[in-house]
């Protein structure tokens, strides 16, 4: 047994490489996506595994979401950021109410994908949490801001100022120029 580690002594290096200058396509981060949806769902899939696939899906959606926004890491921004200031991406609608309406064939992963995401500042952040989390409505996403007393404007990536009462996700999409 000794020896087959030894021997890994003189091996140069792998003859696999997966680095690519290219990011993927919005379609092949789609498939990807809903490759790990139908393992995680299959009933062939162990039991003890399912929390795996899970967490991988999660993280990659999440990661994906911020890939597709470069270079503004965000859809939407509050209009008075001071340079230097923490900032804090936020989903308007919460990242585990996404992926359940993902899971459950609601939304397609593009939609999951092009969520809106909002840059606003790490002191904040405060602002939204607790019992507002759960105030997100899908047809307008930012109306729990101003619920919450988040009263700073918001502004899309036209640099408009939006309304968190009447912005839409159909706004969102539009903006974005994706049908839904």
């Amino acid at each position: 047994m000794l020896e087959r580690f030894q021997a890994l002594d003189t091996k140069v290096g792998s003859k696999y490489t997966f680095k690519s200058k290219v990011k993927p396509s919005i379609e092949s981060c789609c498939e990807f996506l809903d490759g790990f949806k139908t393992g995680l769902l299959s009933d062939g899939t162990a039991s003890d595994i399912k929390a795996e696939y899970f967490y991988i899906l999660q993280r990659y959606l999440r990661d994906t979401q911020k890939y597709k926004c470069k270079p503004n890491n965000a859809h939407y921004f509050t209009a008075t950021r001071m340079i230097g200031e923490k900032q804090h991406l936020e989903h308007p609608i919460p990242q585990n109410r996404i992926i359940s309406a993902y899971l459950d064939g609601d939304i397609s992963a593009l939609e999951a994908i092009h969520m809106p995401l909002c840059s606003i500042a790490d002191a904040d952040k405060h602002t939204l949490q607790g019992e507002w989390e759960q105030n997100a409505t899908w047809a307008y996403p930012f109306k729990r801001y101003r619920l919450a007393g988040f009263t700073k404007e918001i502004k899309n990536l036209r640099g408009e100022v939006i309304d968190p009462n009447t912005w839409s996700i159909k706004d969102h999409f539009l903006m974005l120029g994706i049908g839904i």
